[in-house]
């Protein structure tokens, strides 16, 4: 019995990682739906750093808020999740608008800013950040990215 659980195992592993070399495409959701996040991007230039805290609904809205220096709130934001962890948000406040796109990855994650909800330096920056597990969730509930 013991050696047939074994080679079942090995079998697995292989279809596996077969699995894993001919569907590169693929990939494994970061963001996981209910839950809050809490992601800041560093000063850049005159760009000051931001904190963007934001909530996926299970329909893969984003709704949340843009903080200034981690305590001046700026903007509110809202947009949508991409099945592939892309996104695309609207960052409104009382300086203007931006629109906000990138995607997370288990590799390196990008925020883009285009306009200057921010401020003037944070028009055009691009943020790219080796995230990993570092997505914080500040409590809600559970549930898959799908």
């Amino acid at each position: 019995m013991r050696i047939k659980q074994q080679s079942s195992l090995t079998t697995s592993s292989i279809a596996l990682a077969l699995a894993a070399f001919l569907l590169p495409g693929c990939t494994v959701e970061q963001i996981l739906i209910g839950q809050w996040y809490s992601i800041d991007t560093p000063q850049a230039g005159a760009c000051p750093s931001l904190e963007w805290r934001f909530f996926v609904n299970p329909q893969r809205s984003i709704t949340g808020l843009l903080l200034r220096d981690g305590q001046q709130r700026i903007a509110d934001l809202s947009g949508v999740l991409n099945a592939d962890d892309s996104f695309r948000i609207t960052a409104s406040g009382a300086a203007g608008v931006a629109n906000v796109t990138g995607q997370f990855t288990s590799q390196v994650s990008t925020i883009s800013i285009h306009g200057d909800v921010a401020g003037s330096a944070c028009d055009g920056q691009t943020f790219k950040m080796r995230l990993g597990s570092y997505f914080s969730t500040r409590g809600g509930g559970g549930g898959g990215g799908g």
